[in-house]
């Protein structure tokens, strides 16, 4: 069931929701045994962290794109008064 730390940090976020949900369905099933939801467990701690890496990759790079364009609205939303 773990990953291997390479394969973890290839993992899109949709590929880690994924995973996620699964693991998330197995242990709410009732059916594993201790040791089995205690690695669900840990694993499903390992995707929410690599959710939110990809997450914070993404406002990073969202605000350098911003921050190149000499906005942070991107839109002009605001200048068009919408």
């Amino acid at each position: 069931m773990p990953k291997s730390k390479d394969k973890d940090n290839e993992m899109t976020y949709e590929a880690c929701m994924t995973e996620l949900r699964q693991t998330v369905a197995k242990l709410s099933e009732g059916k594993a045994t201790l040791d089995e939801s205690l690695k669900l467990y840990e694993r499903g701690i390992e995707l929410v962290g690599i959710c939110e890496t990809r997450l914070n990759e993404v406002t990073a790079r969202i605000e350098a794109v911003n921050k190149a364009n000499g906005t942070t609205d991107p839109l002009n939303i605001s200048e068009a008064g919408v």
